[in-house]
């Protein structure tokens, strides 16, 4: 039976006056709305006294101050910027940061087309690996090595196809077994000049004993001051021996007294071999008696423009004395412009193509010395002129890494170059192989492997290897520290493709100076 109370029944029940009364419900209600209260307006007083930075997550970096006040110059409402959620920002988020980024920071992707789609959208997040509100004095470009071995800790897992990238699928740190030796050394010199650095570090550039030493005397007089030493205070006289050291023809770009690239990369590089400046003094190409009223022949000219030379050095030095005519046994030379007294023409113009010809050859055989019979072509010299083909001396051999000379400029050359010494000069690093028995230098890449490097490269917290502690050693670091760091960027850098930059110049500049693809 349904049975349902009566208003008399709830009228006793019930008090009248029940919503004036207060319950342990309201009370405990009203109790933490009050501290609440209190609590924010104490939180307020705070973070309006030490700055409102309470009201960001800190301060950003010194790059990003100018528009530190306006949020929405990064950020957009509800969209998560944060590299922790990355699992929560959708492609129109991920479009956004990337374009708020490259608005200032036009750079390279990072093989993203070969990477699996989570760690494509990883590399399109640039605050995943550059965090800011770290303070002003945050370096957002110095990245844990944790944010690449994510990656290439496996890259079997993070790519489409792992066995088309060119590089070891598994680094998990710097070191011999974790990161294995440089794979620019296993692909041989990329150079296409012959050239024996051995004979060229010995005084006189030929072995002790052997005839035709050059002495500074031999030298062109444009270049005698350049190469004379000064030992002990005392300068080398005409007759010493040419002594060549390192410096003679691999120098720091942008010391003083070079052209500047780039403000970023002053001494990183080594300057590139140029004939002139480092060939010519020695290896002048003359291919007719020289005196100094003579012109030399242009080095890397199209043949045409040589022969065209040839003909008009052998025709106006005859006529001008600047080159003696067959059985002239006179020692007076007329002086430049003028007809030697008593001479008469005597190089005739039938005989003049097969002289030329003959001068082209012996000209030819002095090119061979140095360079491959292909890149001696009109065709093959044009290319270079224009510079649609590779430099025949690289400037760089490490071509996936930074090798900063300038940070090393302390050590003696031969702790990585020990190979470019002759055997028998006591730095060397192939004393026990017989000089003959080595590669050639242009088919030997002279650089010391990833042992070198991890000596000092290490862990902080590790101790020097043993090998670092002999005086010897001691003396071919100049002095410098034992410990350096092991971060991937100390030697890498990320935004740069291959087939998208230059690496051989564009992967070293500064992040900010590339162009996006």
């Amino acid at each position: 039976m349904d049975v349902r109370e009566i208003a008399k029944s709830r009228s006793q029940r019930i008090q009248a006056d029940y919503f004036r009364r207060t319950t342990w419900l309201t009370r405990s209600r009203a109790l933490m709305a009050g501290i609440a209260l209190v609590i924010a307006c104490l939180y307020a007083f705070w973070a309006i006294r030490t700055g409102g930075s309470q009201f960001s997550t800190g301060r950003v970096a010194a790059a990003h101050a100018s528009f530190e006040n306006d949020c929405h110059h990064c950020h957009a409402d509800f969209t998560p910027i944060s590299g922790d959620a990355l699992q929560f920002a959708s492609a129109a988020s991920l479009n956004h940061i990337d374009e708020a980024c490259q608005s200032c920071h036009q750079v390279a992707h990072h093989f993203r087309g070969q990477m699996k789609p989570a760690f494509a959208a990883m590399d399109q997040h640039c605050s995943g690996c550059h965090t800011d509100h770290q303070g002003r004095e945050h370096d957002m470009l110095r990245i844990s090595e944790t944010k690449c071995t994510q990656c290439h800790a496996n890259l079997a897992a993070t790519c489409n196809a792992a066995s088309t990238i060119e590089v070891r699928a598994d680094i998990t740190r710097f070191g011999a077994s974790e990161h294995g030796d440089f794979r620019s050394l296993s692909l041989g010199d990329p150079g296409r000049v012959k050239f024996d650095h051995a004979q060229h570090m010995r005084a006189g550039q030929v072995k002790p004993g052997n005839r035709g030493a050059f002495t500074i005397a031999m030298l062109e007089s444009d270049h005698r001051e350049r190469y004379r030493k000064t030992l002990d205070g005392i300068a080398q006289d005409d007759d010493s021996l040419v002594t060549l050291a390192c410096a003679d023809c691999h120098t720091l770009a942008g010391v003083p007294g070079t052209a500047v690239s780039s403000d970023a990369e002053i001494g990183r590089h080594i300057e590139p071999i140029a004939f002139d400046r480092h060939c010519a003094a020695c290896h002048a190409l003359n291919s007719i008696g020289r005196t100094e009223q003579t012109l030399a022949i242009p080095h890397a000219a199209p043949w045409r423009e040589v022969e065209t030379l040839l003909s008009a050095k052998k025709v106006g030095g005859q006529e001008t004395g600047a080159i003696r005519m067959p059985r002239d046994a006179t020692a007076k030379i007329p002086p430049l412009g003028s007809l030697g007294e008593g001479r008469k023409p005597s190089t005739q113009s039938d005989l003049l193509p097969a002289i030329v010809a003959n001068l082209r050859a012996e000209l030819e055989q002095k090119c061979l010395q140095c360079h491959q019979s292909s890149d001696l072509t009109d065709e093959a010299i044009g290319r270079y002129r224009r510079g649609e083909a590779g430099p025949m001396i690289p400037p760089r051999w490490l071509r996936r890494g930074i090798y900063d000379h300038a940070a090393h400029r302390l050590m003696d050359c031969a702790f990585c170059h020990g190979a470019a010494y002759p055997v028998d000069s006591g730095r060397s690093s192939l004393d026990d192989e017989p000089e003959s028995a080595r590669p050639s230098d242009h088919e030997l890449v002279m650089i010391g492997g990833i042992e070198t490097c991890t000596g000092c490269h290490r862990p902080a917290e590790s101790a020097p290897p043993d090998t670092l502690l002999t005086a010897e050693s001691k003396r071919m670091l100049g002095g410098q520290t034992t410990w350096a760091s092991d971060r991937c960027t100390t030697c890498h850098r990320y935004h740069w493709e291959r087939g998208k930059v230059d690496q051989s110049v564009q992967a070293d500049k500064p992040l900010a100076t590339m162009r996006l693809r």
